[in-house]
């Protein structure tokens, strides 16, 4: 357990931030409640895939009518989740980031997903000093703080995008609805009670007591997915969305949050949601009448940013090095072997570590950027 720090932070908080990159536990770190939504799963009476296909393919329908009424323009990845948006409300303008680091960037399959659909297509070129440059600017905007390395990059193309338009789509749901991130099908490969704590665990920092997953009676597919949907879902990457339409000064609209497809999405058993070679099976085969099967069944590759080799580079290695070592770390970080981390990653070489050290830094930042506000 974190002892209480001089800054009079909630203990318990700073662990969850420290444990997952984000405070998934019921309090803030000054201590104010968070609510969470409770996730119920419902999967009587079975359907045949048929008839789940059917009622999927309706809901999508209505929510992509209902979208065309608010926005004409789409955050465009190369997945699924952002191109069945992009294409279903016929987006005239679309967004995407680009990296100079070919293993990291989608932007390609992107602009070639756009000229298909025809908009009008903007890539934002992300390089390592607008990253770092944008890092206290996008902590101040958060509440809380968040060591989601993606978020930097979405803080950066809503402001880009702000130059283009007042309102844009972003795809965000499905991965944790349909249980499309990797780790749902390696889950097969691992299936244990706990194995949700373990995949989504940065430091361990002490124990974890989430009740509410005991519901799901040693299922550890479900408890992964009960966390995402909820902990995951609103204590990240919808904060993430808030933030970074504030600093934009646009709105971000997140169709695929309705209540008719959430239930839909409990409702539906595993085995239509992953298998052990990927995941979102239902919801691809019901994308594919509209984005094709190429878009359709690609690899989930998430929203990958190649901060893990800017680390390395001068000035930000310096600047990182500075900010775990500074008087602030010593403030908000004190029981943090901070110089046995960065000795461990600088000097030997363990990649390993890049998102702990992440994590710290962010958090630094955001105190830093924040700490006039925090009582």
């Amino acid at each position: 357990m974190m002892k209480q720090n001089q800054n009079n932070w909630n203990p318990r908080a700073l662990e969850s931030y420290l444990r997952f990159s984000y405070v998934a536990g019921d309090e803030t770190l000054s201590g104010d409640p968070i609510f969470y939504p409770a996730i119920q799963f419902s999967f009587e009476p079975e359907k045949t895939e048929e008839e789940y296909l059917e009622e999927l393919n309706r809901i999508l329908d209505a929510m992509l009518q209902e979208e065309r009424r608010h926005s004409d323009a789409a955050f465009l990845s190369s997945g699924v989740d952002s191109s069945l948006l992009a294409f279903g409300i016929r987006a005239k303008k679309t967004f995407s980031v680009a990296y100079e680091e070919e293993a990291f960037d989608e932007s390609a399959l992107a602009q070639k997903a756009a000229e298909k659909l025809g908009s009008e297509h903007h890539i934002v070129k992300i390089s390592p000093a607008d990253y770092f440059g944008a890092v206290t600017e996008a902590m101040k905007n958060r509440s809380q703080p968040t060591g989601d390395a993606s978020y930097i990059a979405l803080f950066l193309a809503a402001g880009e995008a702000s130059r283009y338009t007042d309102t844009i789509c972003s795809g965000e749901g499905p991965d944790e609805m349909f249980c499309g991130y990797p780790c749902y099908s390696s889950y097969f490969d691992d299936p244990s009670e706990d194995y949700w704590l373990k995949v989504n665990t940065i430091m361990d920092v002490g124990p974890v007591d989430f009740p509410e997953l005991s519901a799901y009676r040693g299922d550890g597919f479900l408890k992964m997915n009960a966390f995402d949907l909820s902990r995951w879902m609103h204590g990240n990457i919808l904060p993430n969305l808030v933030a970074a339409a504030k600093g934009a000064g646009i709105t971000i609209r997140t169709p695929y949050m309705r209540r008719d497809l959430m239930e839909f999405a409990l409702s539906l058993p595993v085995q239509y949601k992953a298998d052990l070679t990927m995941g979102k099976l239902l919801f691809r085969k019901a994308a594919r009448r509209i984005v094709g099967p190429e878009i359709a069944f690609r690899e989930k590759r998430g929203f990958p940013v190649p901060v893990r080799k800017w680390m390395r580079l001068e000035p930000w290695k310096t600047q990182i090095i500075d900010a775990l070592t500074g008087e602030s770390a010593r403030i908000i970080l004190p029981l943090i072997d901070r110089e046995q981390l960065l000795q461990a990653f600088y000097a030997g070489g363990d990649d390993t570590l890049w998102t702990q050290i992440w994590d710290l830094f962010a958090l630094i930042r955001w105190y830093e950027a924040r700490k006039g506000e925090i009582r």
